[in-house]
């Protein structure tokens, strides 16, 4: 992530550019103020542009690089330690510091108990807060609405908040802001077609202790092989429930819908253990089939309910076919003895 240092102020400010990054006098369109009346209201750009940040004066008083002046409107490319001046005084110095791609984080608000500021956490498209080990919440992206959700994985109903850029995102007792920063490929992403819950198969291989579940998915008429993770179990269980109501005769629309708290109860799990790793189990599938599906292709969810969203799986314990649905023909083959 970009950073520049504040040469002018006592603890030596450090800031973190965006993508796009204004300074300039306006309290409301500047990203780094400096309230200075000779720094005009919008004084010069620094933005990402063609894998690379430049610099662009807009000013009336004028941008220095080094002892270089730019001229206005046009653009320069920065380097890591330029020394930047606004309006031809040291009074608005800055160093530039570091110069890696722009990235979504959240940062520390820093609290009034301690001075020390703790470092900025890099997001990826799913993440699951402060860690794994101890997850709280998950803050994800959804490419098919370019938006991003938190989610508090101790809530029984599941419910997935949008949030945006510098909303305030709270867990382990502290307060961290969103800063979302990178350049995304949202347009590729929905330019490819997207998968639905119906075309895509699944094939769960179950030990004869049930000890480990390993899951392959086809889609597009391309197999991927998913080896043993906890939450494959979650989501066998979940499919397994969905045949049992299917042997009833529930219509399909009805079948398999699940209390998060009877999971969790039937798994003799909490309610977090369940909902982190439905999450990871939406997020492997996502990751796998590159993003041209939601994660509620895998698991849906109704109100506090969710079921698994498949109607084409099997399931094999060994090498014992147990559940067949939405397959007409039936391999014998074994995927993992």
């Amino acid at each position: 992530m970009a950073t520049i240092l504040n040469l002018n102020h006592e603890s030596k400010t450090l800031s973190y550019l965006n993508a796009y990054h204004c300074f300039g006098r306006s309290t409301t369109n500047a990203d780094t103020v400096i309230d200075a009346p000779e720094i005009s209201r919008l004084h010069a750009v620094i933005e990402w542009v063609d894998e690379q940040y430049v610099i662009r004066d807009i000013s009336s008083n004028g941008t220095w690089v080094n002892d270089s002046k730019l001229i206005k409107d046009c653009v320069q490319k920065l380097n890591v330690g330029d020394k930047i001046y606004f309006a031809r005084t040291e009074a608005h110095g800055f160093l530039v510091q570091e110069l890696s791609p722009p990235q979504n984080m959240l940062l520390a608000i820093e609290s009034s108990v301690t001075n020390k500021t703790p470092s900025p956490i890099m997001l990826s498209d799913s993440n699951i807060l402060p860690s794994t080990q101890q997850p709280e919440i998950a803050l994800f992206y959804v490419h098919s609405k370019d938006k991003w959700y938190k989610e508090y994985l101790d809530d029984v109903t599941g419910v997935a908040y949008a949030v945006s850029d510098l909303d305030i995102v709270n867990f382990s007792g502290k307060n961290w802001q969103l800063k979302l920063n990178s350049p995304t490929e949202n347009t590729a992403h929905l330019a490819k077609p997207k998968l639905l819950a119906h075309q895509i198969k699944y094939r769960f291989n179950l030990s004869q202790d049930e000890e480990t579940t390993e899951l392959t998915i086809t889609a597009n008429d391309e197999e991927f092989y998913l080896s043993d993770r906890a939450h494959h179990y979650l989501v066998l269980s979940l499919a397994r429930d969905r045949d049992e109501d299917a042997k009833k005769g529930i219509d399909e629309y009805n079948q398999g819908w699940r209390l998060r708290e009877t999971i969790a109860k039937d798994l003799g799990e909490d309610m977090p253990f369940v909902n982190t790793h439905v999450f990871r189990a939406k997020r492997q599938l996502v990751s796998t089939l590159n993003d041209v599906c939601d994660g509620d292709v895998l698991i849906e969810k109704k109100g506090n309910k969710i079921r698994f969203a498949g109607s084409s799986y099997r399931i094999y314990q060994g090498n014992k076919l147990i559940v067949n649905r939405g397959q007409e023909k039936v391999s014998l083959t074994v995927m993992h003895g």
